[in-house]
């Protein structure tokens, strides 16, 4: 019995090696939905049983869009319980609430903060670029964002990373470039942001599997 899902990737290889201008997109699809994948280990394995805080900061470069922050926390929240590296994880409204009624708020240290709302270890998340728009114009939208993490433990200090004061800077994402006027653009170019933000950060925490790098990738 021929399998449907046979027939409809033999379709795509056709209709993509039809002309050479679509052959190196659709076999680099093909390649990365079906071909071999790579384990990747996580880069650190923080404890399993600890309640979690996300704390999402922008001290050193405040955001021209607060929801970013919400978003992060949020997805990550989602993401870590998902995947098992925190047995819970603390609201984003419970450290807003905290940081509501705590007037000198910036001057807790990191692990003070966790402790105040309960949780056992802090990912410490500084945002250190983010942008909505590519040039002065608010009709020209491009998204970008950048942060670096750090995990603590609200007790015991520091677990990771050692060896970056700062902590670990993680690759920058962007959305493409769009000409646009409508009002839920901002929102729309955040929410795909934090997407793929929240995911590269919580693939640090668990082994994972991408196209292996032996595939051919199209270039």
């Amino acid at each position: 019995m021929r399998r449907p899902w046979c027939a409809t990737v033999r379709n795509v290889l056709l209709v993509g090696l039809a002309t050479s201008q679509c052959a190196c997109p659709v076999i680099a699809w093909f390649t990365a939905q079906f071909g071999p994948k790579e384990k990747v280990a996580a880069k650190f394995d923080p404890p399993k049983d600890k309640r979690m805080l996300v704390f999402v900061d922008d001290i050193l470069s405040p955001v021209v869009y607060e929801p970013i922050k919400i978003e992060l926390t949020r997805r990550l929240n989602e993401l870590f319980v998902e995947h098992k590296v925190a047995r819970e994880t603390v609201s984003y409204d419970r450290l807003a609430d905290l940081i509501m009624a705590t007037p000198d708020f910036n001057r807790l240290a990191v692990s003070q903060v966790g402790q105040k709302v309960g949780a056992d270890t802090v990912l410490y998340l500084h945002i250190d670029r983010f942008s909505l728009h590519d040039r002065a114009t608010e009709e020209l939208w491009k998204g970008r964002l950048q942060v670096t993490v750090r995990l603590t433990d609200v007790e015991k200090g520091r677990l990771w990373p050692k060896d970056r004061e700062a902590g670990y800077l993680v690759d920058e994402v962007e959305t493409p470039t769009r000409v646009t006027t409508s009002d839920t653009t901002a929102d729309e170019i955040t929410q795909e942001l934090a997407a793929r933000m929240a995911d590269r950060i919580a693939k640090l925490f668990y082994e994972h599997e991408r196209p292996h790098e032996g595939a051919w990738s199209g270039d």
